[in-house]
């Protein structure tokens, strides 16, 4: 890890983007901002670790963060891969608790810190940030409910599908793009085994999607969407 440094002006335009930060008057950002700092992170630096007291909220800016909790018989589960402008930690900041989770950086990544006690101090004094907060974990909540609701009930192929169309850009019929992590961390995240990924990925040539080591070119979007809506209907 690098050392901690004030956010730059790209950064902060990130970290203002943020969902949890995007609603706050200025004066209230202004205040988080002014003792945020930059960490760089190489792939597997830890983060954070289970178990340790909740000293900072933690902002992505670049790269991705992978969170996981370690049972009680050394199991370990992988809970979510956060992206670009997804926050961190900041439930147990303002618990005042221990991070239930572990968070390590899946490749080269950027995150900002929002210190704890000062995070806690502006939710009291700005009702914007006490109210953003409570947005934020209620989103969180939703969005849980939502994954394990599609790995109760979507096939293999259609989290692969809709994951790999969540990369491609809106609006265009073809695309090409390099998997964001190792596809251990993607099988992880889908709730599915590597070899069981593999296997996915080798049906899906059937409707134009090649993948090459860590590059995915879908020759048809309307295709894959097509397929997404037929597997549906047998669910």
């Amino acid at each position: 890890m690098s050392a901690t440094l004030p956010p730059l002006p790209k950064e902060m335009e990130v970290l203002r983007q943020v969902p949890l930060f995007a609603a706050l008057q200025p004066e209230t950002f202004a205040r988080l901002a002014q003792a945020a700092r930059i960490e760089r992170h190489a792939k597997g630096d830890i983060i954070f670790r289970q178990g340790d007291t909740a000293q900072s909220a933690i902002v992505v800016v670049d790269g991705f963060v992978k969170v996981s909790r370690l049972s009680a018989n050394g199991d370990e589960t992988l809970i979510h891969i956060f992206g670009r402008g997804e926050s961190v930690g900041e439930s147990a900041v303002v618990a005042r608790d221990r991070y239930s989770t572990t968070a390590e950086a899946v490749g080269p990544t950027v995150v900002v810190r929002v210190p704890g006690a000062l995070f806690i101090q502006t939710a009291r004094e700005f009702p914007d940030l006490a109210f953003a907060i409570i947005n934020e974990a209620q989103a969180k909540v939703i969005a849980l409910m939502d994954e394990i609701e599609i790995l109760k009930v979507q096939t293999a192929d259609q989290r692969v599908l809709r994951f790999l169309l969540s990369l491609c850009p809106p609006d265009v019929e073809t695309c090409t793009v390099r998997l964001p992590y190792t596809k251990g961390d993607i099988a992880a995240s889908l709730g599915l085994k590597q070899e069981t990924l593999s296997r996915s990925f080798a049906r899906l040539k059937a409707i134009g999607i090649e993948i090459d080591a860590r590059q995915v070119t879908v020759a048809s979007l309307r295709r894959v969407e097509e397929e997404i809506a037929r597997l549906n209907q047998l669910v």
